[in-house]
């Protein structure tokens, strides 16, 4: 990731940062799996090394899959709710910060993106659930997974290219 172009760092990290405004547990962990396997070259002498680790994909892996899970219940808190969101931008400004931190670039700069793109994605993405159940009658838990498979999808999108 060294020798990738601001552009392409900049495209990841919105990416990234648009998965966590949908799913706050599944940017970090789909980095994280990334990492560990090697494919975030420069981030072993970063602050975000911790990533890297084995132990940590798995940790939050697991997370990632407990909110994939609340998501599903009819007491989960709305995302645009205040903890929803701010938990949501602090998973995007997380992995836009190791992101342009590996590719030595101001991880200041990758924490605001990934930040702004979490928020501005948590909007759109609450709205369009809500209208859908409206609309066709959907299950919350139904609309959900499709939203998990568009976040993980959308994860896998960004990273591509990674190892």
């Amino acid at each position: 990731m060294k020798d990738e172009t601001t552009t392409g760092i900049s495209l990841r990290t919105l990416g990234l940062g648009a998965v966590a405004g949908v799913r706050s547990m599944s940017a970090p962990a789909q980095l994280s799996r990334a990492a560990s396997r090697g494919a975030v070259e420069g981030i072993e002498g970063t602050p975000f090394a911790f990533l890297a680790s084995p132990r940590t994909a798995r940790i939050l892996t697991v997370l990632a899959v407990g909110e994939a899970l609340a998501d599903k219940l009819p007491f989960s808190p709305d995302r645009i709710s205040a903890p929803g969101l701010i938990g949501r931008m602090t998973s995007g400004a997380l992995v836009g910060a190791a992101l342009f931190a590996a590719a030595e670039r101001r991880a200041t700069v990758g924490a605001g993106l990934g930040l702004l793109s979490a928020a501005a994605a948590s909007y759109p993405s609450y709205y369009l659930r809500v209208k859908i159940q409206e609309k066709l009658g959907a299950p919350n838990w139904a609309v959900g997974l499709v939203e998990d498979a568009l976040a993980e999808g959308g994860g896998l999108l960004a990273l591509r290219g990674q190892r």
